[in-house]
């Protein structure tokens, strides 16, 4: 690394006001500007003095290779050998050299041109072995296909090209033009190659060149290569913009789902203050449904990117921010006991917002104090001060949206309950909290922007392995920082906006438990009329949300993903609940003294005491048939069973449980609470504890498998947030789906947890299924097979969180058990354990199936 040339700061010492600001950025301010001076004393590339070029020897293969859905790896091996006579002295010497050497940097940019943009990856600078007389350079890089444009891999481009096949060429460097070229090899991998002219050898795998004579001044070999049909699609310009109108329904129709959720609860005008406060936050959550449609909106259809909207897309940024902030009013929690807002924390939070939006409109209003011209584009020469002025910006920008979503999320847990309301009032420094949690925010927002201040800077590198970048890339590093951070500005508040869906998860779970504390619903056996819809939009937003790559396969899809998926639950729930053992045995007593009974604690205490009872009745019948008892026991226990079987509940005036159900299985259907909601909450907590395994593996999958993913994501702008977001959205969806397990568990058919685990499995996959028979040519076999794995992971965590729902029905008797397996196996018996164990080691087994079958069609 050559010295570092310090940029000027010219502004600074005119604005002598601003030098505290300069101490917080210069360590970022010194590390980018690196870079600037170094690159700009690269020299150009020196004439080859190579001895003998015809006598050097020349191979090259590239390849193809698709191990994830979102890119195609592209790989190239080119090899140089000769005597060092053939090569020359000085260029033998020079090749031998260390990589940062200016010598070795002029030779081997004459031999090897600085590729395109997106610059390539390395391993290691190609370096020059000796071996006798003979040195060879042996040059090895890969780049990834994941857009329409030309990708450039050493002495290959490869156009990707809408609607069309991809042409692969490979150009001989000026300088090895004469050279013995040996072989030329293109190796398709999952793709196929279906054009290669005057190719020596031709099988099912690749084509070869032999000794190709070039026709100057043309020295290429051009070859056709046919994309997979589900990438072609992906990367067509014409379905980008279906696909972005697409994830506008996506939107709009979950807006429409939120507020056909919230409806029913803000029209309930009885006068109940229970039933007031879920009024609230009814009207709360219509507010919300609003407000993301037209969000949504305005960030996917106006922030497109453009040279000469940068003001305006800045300003909807900033703007937009400080509304949803203001909207959310996030000081109701912090309450004086007369019922005011307190004053000092409104005006804090006001405050603060407005003057971190302030500092946005500063840079956009004045642009000439940083060094910026009227299209916030660097006047003259990029300057410390113009690095700072859009620093600011973002950080304004984004602090805004992470604060707006923080705040929102509040308000839903405060008016839902979830939270006291008086739990502002009872903090001793409420100020000093607040302060804590802005600057919290802060740094969370100073944290994306070095992401990608970060990721720009390894693209850079990676570009400037010869010192050419700014050939490359056209421009110098700062210009192009300054463009990136630009264009970022607004960027940033669209990847926020994207995990906006766990704060309608957030709104509709608070309105669940807002309404679950009304009277009648603590007699209610499940869910039913708003609190279904409200139990089925959580499902279809929060759990099924994962299938939304796979819906947008089919873009048609994006907007009726949604209710969809609903009213797949929708019809899972009114076929299970005939078949459900609650269902069966209120049948059976043809009133409601079952839920009657069940609702009152004596009641479920009765039945839990009953229940245990015919478990230990059930153990010994086990010991009598393997010899344990005398016959005689048998007969007495067996009558003792038939009395436990005649349950006759409350007001019943019959025997409530048909042949096929004893007291264990009521237990077990009826779970560990007494309120659906609580049995709720309770699934939620432990699907968020088993699913923390596979939400790493979910998110190490999507952000690091494969030998060059995680250098993928971390030349992203975003990268590195989205893996810790993939990860938290992961969290959130298993928990989503443990909620929907536990409210409702009563209705869904079967006497153990697993079954009802497995019936909710088949409501997801109902979708899927129908999607991929429908459109069977534009759902690819490895779309399909991982949206199934993801459905299968969701199954093992959901029958993991039903198992221990079981246990936690009978955890009265936990002291009895020295583990919780042991109690478990009490529940089901020996038989029945070694069952649900079987059960849930083939789901391991399917998983690991369609993952091996999944990796071997990407071969």
């Amino acid at each position: 690394m050559r010295p570092v040339q310090r940029l000027p700061a010219p502004g600074m010492t005119r604005r002598r006001g601003w030098r505290w600001l300069a101490l917080v950025v210069v360590m970022l301010g010194w590390w980018v500007g690196q870079p600037a001076g170094a690159h700009a004393a690269a020299k150009a590339a020196a004439d080859c003095s190579i001895a003998q070029p015809e006598k050097l020897h020349v191979t090259s293969r590239l390849a193809f290779h698709r191990q994830h859905r979102d890119y195609i790896e592209v790989r190239q091996t080119t090899r140089v050998w000769g005597t060092e006579q053939q090569w020359g002295p000085d260029v033998a010497e020079a090749l031998t050299l260390s990589a940062g050497s200016t010598k070795y940097r002029e030779t081997v940019r004459c031999l090897l041109p600085p590729g395109g943009h997106p610059p390539e990856w390395r391993a290691t600078s190609p370096q020059a072995t000796k071996q006798g007389d003979f040195v060879t350079l042996h040059y090895a890089s890969w780049n990834l296909i994941d857009s329409v444009r030309a990708v450039a891999v050493g002495p290959w481009r490869v156009d990707v090209r809408a609607e069309k096949d991809w042409q692969a060429t490979l150009e001989a460097p000026k300088a090895l033009t004469r050279a013995s070229w040996e072989t030329v090899e293109i190796d398709p991998g999952a793709l196929q190659i279906s054009r290669a002219p005057s190719a020596t050898s031709i099988d099912e795998h690749k084509r070869t060149w032999n000794r190709p004579v070039w026709k100057t001044p043309d020295p290429v070999i051009r070859t056709e290569v046919k994309p997979p049909h589900d990438f072609a699609a992906l990367v067509s310009p014409h379905v980008a913009w279906i696909g972005l109108l697409g994830i506008v329904s996506w939107w709009i129709c979950a807006s429409f789902v939120i507020a056909t959720s919230a409806w029913p609860f803000s029209r309930d005008v009885n006068g109940t203050p229970e039933k007031a406060a879920t009024r609230v936050l009814a009207k709360t959550v219509l507010w919300w449904a609003g407000v993301s449609a037209a969000l949504g909106l305005t960030l996917l259809l106006l922030l497109r990117p453009s040279s000469s909207t940068n003001v305006w897309r800045a300003l909807i940024a900033v703007a937009s921010g400080l509304a949803l902030v203001l909207l959310a009013r996030p000081w109701t929690p912090f309450k004086q006991k007369s019922g005011e807002s307190d004053k000092n924390a409104r005006r804090l939070i006001v405050a603060s917002a407005l003057s971190v939006a302030g500092i946005g409109l500063l840079v956009m209003i004045v642009p000439h104090l940083f060094g910026l011209g009227w299209n916030l584009t660097p006047a003259g020469r990029p300057a410390f001060s113009t690095l700072v002025g859009l620093l600011l910006l973002n950080l304004s920008a984004l602090w805004l949206w992470l604060t707006a979503v923080a705040a929102w999320a509040l308000r839903f847990a405060i008016e839902g309950q979830w939270v006291d309301p008086s739990w502002g009032r009872e903090l001793e420094h409420p100020l000093r909290r607040i302060t804590a949690v802005g600057a919290s925010l802060g740094v969370l927002a100073a944290l994306v922007v070095a992401c990608r201040v970060f990721s720009f800077h390894l693209e850079w590198d990676r570009a400037d392995w010869l010192g050419e970048a700014h050939v490359v890339f056209g421009s110098d590093y700062r210009s192009l920082l300054d463009s990136q951070l630009l264009d970022f500005a607004s960027r940033g508040p669209q990847w926020v906006y994207a995990y906006t869906w766990m704060l309608t998860g957030i709104a509709l779970a608070a309105l669940l438990h807002s309404s679950s504390r009304h009277k009648e619903s603590e007699t209610s056996l499940e869910p039913q009329g708003g609190h279904l819809l409200a139990v089925t939009s959580v499902f279809a937003i929060v759990v099924a949300l994962r299938a939304a790559p796979f819906a947008g396969s089919v873009l048609a899809l994006y907007g009726l993903w949604l209710p969809l998926n609903m009213a797949a639950l929708y019809a899972m729930v009114k076929a299970g609940r005939r078949w459900s053992v609650l269902g069966r045995v209120n049948r059976k007593a043809e009133n409601n003294c079952v839920v009657a009974e069940l609702s009152t604690p004596a009641g479920t205490e009765r039945l839990m005491e009953e229940a245990r009872r015919c478990r230990d009745v059930l153990h010994r019948l086990h010991l009598v048939d393997h010899g344990h008892k005398e016959e005689g026991t048998r007969r007495r226990l067996e009558d003792e069973l038939r009395s436990l079987h005649d349950w006759r509940p409350g007001q019943c005036l019959r025997n409530c449980l048909p042949d096929s159900v004893s007291m264990v299985d009521v237990a077990l259907s009826w779970g560990p609470c007494p309120q659906w909601w609580q049995n709720a909450l309770k699934a939620a907590q432990w699907a968020a504890v088993f699913g923390i395994l596979p939400s790493m593996v979910t998110a190490w999958y999507d952000k690091a498998y494969g030998p060059h993913h995680w250098l993928l994501t971390l030349s992203q702008p975003t990268g590195i947030a989205d893996t810790a977001g993939k990860f938290l959205a992961q969290e959130i969806s298993f928990a989503g789906a443990g909620l929907v397990l536990g409210a409702l568990w009563r209705v869904l058919p079967g006497e153990r947890g697993p079954v009802r685990a497995f019936y909710l499995f088949i409501a997801w996959l109902v979708p899927i299924g129908v999607v991929s028979a429908l459109y069977v040519g534009l759902v690819g076999q490895r779309q399909l097979g991982e949206q199934v794995l993801s459905v299968v992971l969701m199954l093992m965590v959901l029958t993991l969180t039903s198992m221990w729902m079981d246990t936690e029905t009978f955890s009265r008797e936990r002291p009895y058990w020295m583990r919780r397996l042991g109690l478990l196996a009490s529940i089901y018996h020996v038989h029945g354990l070694s069952g649900q164990v079987a059960f849930l080691l083939a789901q391991l087994g399917v998983a690991l199936t369609i993952w091996s079958q999944i990796m071997t069609a990407t071969r």
